[in-house]
This record gives C-alpha cells, sequence and structure tokens, in this order.
C-alpha cells in the first residue's frame, strides 16, 4: 500500500501541479530525465497517472480520483487515523470496514486482536484483508469500478442484515457543523443500512474533509459515536 520515495514525491507534485514536465520533474527531485521516465512508467501501470510525450498528467480531480489513486492521497494522515481507530478493536468480535481509502488503514490493526471478523463491501479491503489473513466476508451487488466496491439493491439488502461490534466509515465530506455528505448515493445507502444494526459507528476524516459539503446527506456527527479528523 505504501508509496515509497521519489515514487512519493511524484504523486505529491502531480497531485498539487496537475500535469508536469519531466524536465521539471528532473529539476524538481535532482535526478536524471531517464530515472523520471522509468518511475512514470511504472506509476503509469500503477493507475497512478496518465503520460503523455514528455511529462505525466493527473488522471482526474481529487474529489474524483479513484481508490488506486486515493489511497496515496494524505497517506500519512490516513495511517495516524488507523492507529487511532484501533481503540475500538476488541478480541471476537466483527467489523465493518467501509469502502473508503482511509478506512482500509485500520485493517493492519485488526491482525493485533484474537478472532476477529471483517464485514465489508470493499474488494480492495478483502484484498488487504487477505493478505493478512484476516476472515472477511464481502457483501454483493454492483460493482463500483471507482471505489472497487459492491453497491445498489443486493449490497443493500445484505447491508440491512448485518449485525457488527463496530464499523468504520469515511465520507467525502463533513461541514463546520458535523453534517456528514457524499456525491455517491449508492454508497450512502449501504453506509446507512450498516449503522443502523451497528453496536459503535465510527467515521474517520483528514482535515482536508473538513468544511465540504456533497449532494447526499449520511447523517450528522452527533448521530455516530464518534468522529475522529486528522
Amino acid at each position: 500500500m505504501k508509496l515509497e520515495g521519489r515514487k512519493r514525491e511524484i504523486f505529491e507534485i502531480l497531485c498539487e501541479r496537475k500535469r508536469v514536465s519531466v524536465s521539471e520533474f528532473s529539476k524538481i527531485l535532482f535526478v536524471t530525465e531517464m530515472t523520471i521516465r522509468r518511475d512514470l512508467a511504472e506509476m503509469e501501470k500503477q493507475g497512478l497517472l496518465k503520460r503523455y510525450r514528455g511529462g505525466a498528467v493527473f488522471m482526474s480531480q481529487s474529489e474524483q480520483m479513484p481508490i488506486s489513486q486515493r489511497i496515496y492521497f494524505e497517506e500519512e494522515k490516513k495511517r495516524c487515523l488507523g492507529k487511532e481507530a484501533q481503540k475500538y478493536l476488541r478480541d471476537n468480535s466483527v467489523v465493518y470496514i467501509d469502502s473508503s481509502s482511509t478506512c482500509s488503514f485500520v485493517i493492519p490493526h485488526i491482525k493485533k486482536f484474537s478472532n476477529v471478523k471483517i464485514i465489508t463491501n470493499s474488494v480492495k479491503a478483502l484484498l488487504l484483508a487477505s493478505e493478512l489473513h484476516i476472515p472477511c466476508f464481502l457483501i454483493g451487488g454492483d460493482y463500483y469500478e471507482e471505489d472497487m466496491c459492491f453497491v445498489g439493491p443486493v449490497a443493500e439488502m445484505y447491508a440491512q442484515n448485518v449485525n457488527v461490534d463496530v464499523a468504520f466509515f469515511s465520507a467525502r465530506g463533513i461541514t463546520d457543523d458535523g453534517v456528514i455528505t457524499d456525491p455517491v448515493i449508492d454508497q450512502s445507502s449501504v453506509r446507512l443500512h450498516i449503522m443502523k444494526n451497528s453496536g459503535c459507528n465510527v467515521f474517520l476524516f483528514e482535515k482536508s474533509k473538513v468544511g465540504k459539503k456533497y449532494t447526499y446527506t449520511i447523517c450528522n456527527k452527533d448521530e455516530v459515536d464518534e468522529v475522529i479528523i486528522m
């Protein structure tokens, strides 16, 4: 999951500038253009950027980037959120992980506890759990490629019958007065069904999401057990 060294710097520069030439990268990072081209080629294969002759472009705006990119966006803050979230984990429990890139950073901490099962609608979360040999149940439905997850009526049907001890969520925005919103209605609906039968609901947000409001309201911060912002 972790994007190392120079590639992390390339990604962060591209997030900020959206379009950067090979020569610009070379000057900023003090490496040869050949080295930059090799890094860009590898990162394009990972779906992190799109190359053009002489440079690279960011594939989408940060609000719309697919999870293959978003998982590296503000990565250190997400790691801190994952670590902070572990105080809600217990042995012999069932944990829901939503399809956000933020909540995927909780999964490595689940490995520290015994007999914990994950339920999720996220293929990305399933893959991370399998790498750590954590039992995981995947909610099915209509596949939403951008977030590598399942949504829609079938996913909602499964979700409304799921009981979990703690559920971890994120969303695209939380207003200054605590309204939690998201631009994707199908994602929001799955979250709401899970929240109804969860013993504890925890939302995780990077500070960059504070003060933002999107089309669909999920809930108010007063309706959940905790909102953690870093």
